[in-house]
């Protein structure tokens, strides 16, 4: 099915229906960063970068069971917004799409670092952040174990994104791929790039697993997210 008609199908949805598919999408998405984060620690688990994996608690998994269901409300919004016209998807060429793909992730990658700062001021630090920096060393669902505020943020940066900037529809959905790949990457706990990526000039900047780890054990460090260009632009890089 091309993304074109991807799109017309989910414009025939319902709001019912969408509702149901954005839950069972949202879920999927959950389950398919569990398993990546297993295959992740399996296929690389010589190169760990935490001696243990953070202990699995039942606050976790509820607060990822919220996390889950609130990217389903924004889902929903999203597609609302798109209903209404506020959100545009476009249908270019390859190349266009590429260039989509780029500046959609740099435009959030910077989003998200500028939210991730501000997360760790000092006044907002331990009603909105401290909870996920519970995680020192990370497990399966770190990456969901996160404030409702953080959720919504994170969704609400999005969506104001794609109001801003009408984005190729194989775009969004590469973006969303990405963003759950770097978020579980992020939190795999064990380097899976190559060591001689460091010595790159452009491979470096991509965000590993080592940096994102780096963020953990020092928090005033690495905010970024799917790049390493913001933290050295702004002396914040580990």
């Amino acid at each position: 099915m091309s993304t074109s008609r991807l799109f017309d199908w989910f414009a025939s949805f319902s709001l019912t229906e969408w509702i149901v598919f954005s839950l069972a999408g949202n879920f999927a998405i959950f389950g398919g960063s569990v398993m990546l984060y297993v295959w992740i620690r399996r296929a690389f688990g010589e190169r760990r970068l935490f001696e243990q994996a953070q202990p699995v608690t039942r606050g976790d998994v509820m607060l990822a069971v919220v996390a889950t269901l609130l990217n389903s409300l924004v889902a929903v919004v999203g597609w609302l917004l798109w209903k209404a016209g506020w959100i545009t998807v476009t249908h270019p060429g390859w190349w266009r799409t590429v260039v989509d793909v780029v500046v959609f992730l740099l435009a959030m990658d910077l989003g998200m670092y500028v939210s991730h700062r501000l997360a760790h001021h000092r006044w907002l630090y331990p009603w909105i952040h401290a909870r996920h920096h519970t995680h020192v060393s990370v497990n399966a669902i770190s990456l969901f174990v996160l404030n409702p505020f953080e959720v919504l943020g994170f969704g609400s940066l999005m969506l104001v994104v794609m109001m801003m900037l009408p984005l190729s529809g194989t775009a969004v959905l590469a973006y969303l791929t990405l963003n759950v790949f770097f978020g579980t990457l992020g939190h795999a706990g064990v380097e899976p790039f190559p060591a001689a990526w460091s010595r790159s000039r452009v491979l470096r900047e991509i965000g590993s697993s080592s940096f994102h780890a780096g963020h953990h054990q020092t928090p005033a460090k690495n905010f970024g997210f799917y790049t390493q260009v913001w933290d050295r632009l702004f002396g914040t890089l580990k």
